[in-house]
């Protein structure tokens, strides 16, 4: 098995575990598992991933740069989420409303060519 083989499933299993214990969290303390879910983990992970395998800081830069960017059109998905769930929405529903909201906000950003 090779070097970068042997990497890639050490990702895998890293960030698979973390999502897995943030799932598993949720059901006996749901404020802790939005607490690290809000934090920016998937982001902190892929950075220190990116850093690994590239040690390019200017691709670190506009990397975490993209991310806050992207970040603003996907609040729209947790507000549509918020409402729907407390209107009592179907799960399903819900979630695909969500992500037609933030198909919105990603539509408006491309159209004000804030991401480019």
């Amino acid at each position: 098995m090779s070097g970068q083989t042997l990497f890639f499933l050490v990702k895998i299993i890293v960030s698979g575990l973390l999502i897995a214990a943030i799932s598993t969290l949720a059901r006996h303390f749901p404020k802790w598992a939005a607490l690290l879910t809000a934090l920016p983990m998937i982001t902190f992970l892929s950075l220190i991933w990116i850093y690994l395998e590239n040690r390019d800081l200017k691709l670190l830069e506009d990397y975490t740069k993209d991310v806050l960017l992207w970040t603003l059109p996907g609040l729209l998905f947790f507000i549509a989420a918020i409402f729907l769930f407390r209107a009592r929405v179907s799960f399903a529903l819900s979630l695909v409303l969500s992500t037609l909201a933030l198909g919105v906000g990603l539509f408006i950003f491309e159209k004000l060519k804030i991401i480019k």
